[in-house]
């Protein structure tokens, strides 16, 4: 009997998503009955989504396979799934409250925009050299991070600044401990 791992969660203060390496999905609500679902692909990532009224009241999860799906919390149900051939997905943004709008980065560098609303629901944004790390909007700027390297785009793909975060570390030079110390063998 193998044992089911959790490889992805979300705590809130509504309660906890639990994705497990089998694709199974729970929702323990801290009031009420946990429920459960099964994925077709191992999730990667999870973005808990707030209603008009408030509380959490829909999940979005991206897979291995390069799938979003969005659940409604807390029954788990599928409103939306939105298929990207374009790797594993590695980062999910939300584009527009009260709507099914999200940036979605990929495996392999690519930034998508998926949409319930739109006649084009997977549309391609621009790529990035690198995995994507994470995704953040201000505004009109799409803030792309791969590992040290952080990107700003315009909507349009256009650069507007990529710096390398590392470069302002300084590097010490640290003895190790071996080099430290000489203790002779005893004799």
């Amino acid at each position: 009997m193998q044992q089911r791992t959790i490889v992805r969660s979300l705590t809130t203060s509504d309660g906890a998503l639990l994705a497990m390496n089998d694709g199974t999905v729970t929702w323990k609500p801290v009031k009420g009955r946990p429920t459960r679902t099964v994925l077709s692909g191992l999730p990667t990532v999870l973005l808990a989504v707030r209603g008009p009224m408030g509380p959490i009241d829909s999940a979005v999860i991206g897979t291995a396979d390069g799938e979003v799906v969005v659940f409604t919390l807390p029954r788990l149900e599928i409103v939306a799934r939105f298929t990207l051939k374009s790797g594993s997905i590695r980062a999910i943004t939300l584009v527009e409250e009260g709507a099914i709008h999200f940036l979605v980065g990929t495996q392999h560098g690519a930034v998508w925009s998926v949409c319930e609303h739109r006649s084009e629901r997977v549309e391609l944004v621009f790529s990035i050299d690198g995995p994507v790390s994470s995704l953040h909007i201000e505004g009109e700027l799409v803030h792309v991070r791969s590992g040290w390297i952080h990107h700003v785009r315009g909507w349009d793909g256009s650069t507007h600044h990529v710096r390398n975060t590392a470069e302002t570390y300084k590097i010490r030079k640290q003895r190790r401990l071996r080099d430290t110390y000489f203790l002779p063998y005893p004799a």
